[in-house]
């Protein structure tokens, strides 16, 4: 097997890895990383195997993300429309002849960066669940905790569901999110809540029932910056002053 039968005309990295295995390495790279997406073929029995040997689920898991089973069946899914499968060893797979071989291994690279692009997301999700967890436990320890519903879905203007971790069962229901960006990181979070805050408003705009409470220790000196994001979609709630606005929140 050469380098050349597998690649030609696809203007990627290739290496003999002993008389069996190449390794393919592609220009491009995954989301939030240097990292090169890529992918290894050998040949069993007269067929091709192309395998990226779990390089986007161990990369994803390098960046701190947390892959739940909902997660990992989301990835399955999105990546079985591209020609390629995520198999019960977590390896983005594609079987292939030699004819074949070469669109084979640019659909499993593609199905690669897909993936990674899944997670955007969830690059932060460890700390934003931290935060959302404290909380939930801080509600459930006031005067409120018989009021709330936790993991609720509302239908946003583009016809999405969006999550609402908590709800707080007042005459008009107020929909509580979380917020938690540390200083100088990544805003991927919070613009991915800003989005959701958005297509609420524009579902119904007469409504002002939405809340986000912000992890103000964590994103420290930037957290005017922070609520100016928010607050002209929604009431921002520092975690900080809770004893301030708690009362507020049942009214």
């Amino acid at each position: 097997m050469m380098c050349s039968t597998v690649i030609s005309n696809l203007g990627f990295e290739c290496h003999l890895i002993g008389a069996e295995l190449l390794r393919i390495i592609s220009p491009f790279t995954f989301c939030d990383d240097g990292e090169h997406v890529g992918a290894f073929v050998k040949e069993v029995n007269g067929k091709y195997l192309v395998s990226d040997r779990c390089d986007a689920l161990m990369n994803m898991e390098a960046r701190g993300i947390s892959l739940t089973k909902k997660r990992i069946d989301e990835i399955r899914s999105f990546i079985s429309h591209q020609g390629a499968e995520l198999n019960d060893r977590g390896e983005i797979v594609s079987w292939a002849t030699e004819d074949t071989v070469g669109l084979a291994t640019s659909n499993v690279i593609r199905a690669g960066i897909l993936a990674s692009t899944l997670s955007i997301g969830w690059h932060q999700s460890g700390r934003v669940e931290k935060f959302e967890s404290e909380v939930i436990d801080y509600l459930y320890h006031t005067n409120l905790k018989d009021r709330i519903s936790l993991r609720s879905n509302v239908l946003g203007m583009s016809g999405h569901n969006i999550f609402i971790p908590v709800t707080v069962n007042t005459e008009v229901p107020k929909y509580l999110f979380t917020s938690s960006v540390k200083h100088g990181g990544s805003w991927n979070s919070a613009y991915s809540l800003l989005g959701k805050l958005i297509d609420l408003k524009n579902a119904n705009t007469a409504l002002n029932n939405r809340y986000v409470v912000i992890d103000s220790e964590s994103i420290g000196a930037q957290m005017q910056q922070l609520s100016l994001l928010f607050n002209e979609i929604s009431h921002v709630l520092p975690f900080t002053k809770r004893d301030e606005w708690i009362s507020k929140l049942a009214a």
